[in-house]
């Protein structure tokens, strides 16, 4: 299994175009990058690439000096100041077999990080069903226990809805028909999409379960308050 981090973008409603990238926020002693290497690592994910672009430098430096024990890949994307999509384009190549496909900026325990490695099949995403939508959160609507849609203010009816993590586990199948309809969006030239919004396409074509993970702690990081909210929780180990 191979795991992408996404993590080139500037983070605009955190801090500006000022200070680190939000990887390399520390929070309760220990980055939010260095949590995800360690939880890929007891997870036995030795296989990693990571996407950078703004202040890239400081990320590849950073991460030359931890001792992770497999392979890491960084791969650059120039546009980070556009959509989301860009990112994942530059690691089209990427997409083939089981792959992990992580947002660079979450705080969490790695019980989720396992749940979603060790469940005997894959298409699957990391979802809060206790969640409640205020605009900003990526919601996924959920028939019969099939994941159809994913926007921020979703509409619809749905059994159930809740927030995705930012946490997608692709197989073989989903990682082939990802890469053709991420090719497809980017010639269309439609460049300041995030990502999220091309996988209704995917969630469509193939049965997408959500992997619930009420109960468990984790923080999407995108504002000033979101660090706040993530020191509350306190250290959740590793």
């Amino acid at each position: 299994m191979k795991a992408i981090i996404l993590a080139a973008g500037i983070g605009k409603r955190l801090r500006g175009a000022t200070g680190e990238p939000k990887c390399l926020l520390k929070i309760s002693g220990l980055t939010l990058l260095e949590r995800y290497l360690s939880a890929l690592e007891k997870a036995g994910i030795l296989d990693v690439v990571i996407v950078v672009g703004y202040r890239q430098e400081m990320i590849v430096d950073f991460v030359g000096k931890l001792n992770f024990p497999g392979g890491i890949k960084f791969i650059e994307n120039p546009d980070f100041q556009k959509g989301s999509i860009l990112s994942l384009n530059r690691a089209v190549g990427e997409l083939e077999g089981d792959v992990l496909l992580m947002d660079g900026d979450v705080y969490f325990e790695t019980e989720i990080l396992a749940r979603l490695v060790n469940e005997e099949r894959a298409d699957l995403v990391a979802v809060d069903t206790t969640s409640k939508s205020t605009g900003e959160e990526m919601m996924v609507g959920i028939n019969a226990g099939r994941i159809l849609d994913i926007k921020r203010e979703l509409a619809g009816n749905f059994d159930t809805s809740g927030e995705a993590v930012g946490f997608y586990r692709l197989g073989a199948k989903a990682s082939t028909m990802l890469r053709e309809i991420l090719t497809e969006h980017v010639e269309a030239g439609e460049h300041n999409l995030g990502y999220e919004d091309i996988l209704p396409f995917l969630f469509q074509s193939l049965h997408f379960r959500p992997l619930t993970i009420d109960g468990l702690r984790w923080v999407e990081i995108d504002f000033e308050e979101d660090i706040a909210r993530a020191e509350s929780i306190g250290d959740i180990g590793l």
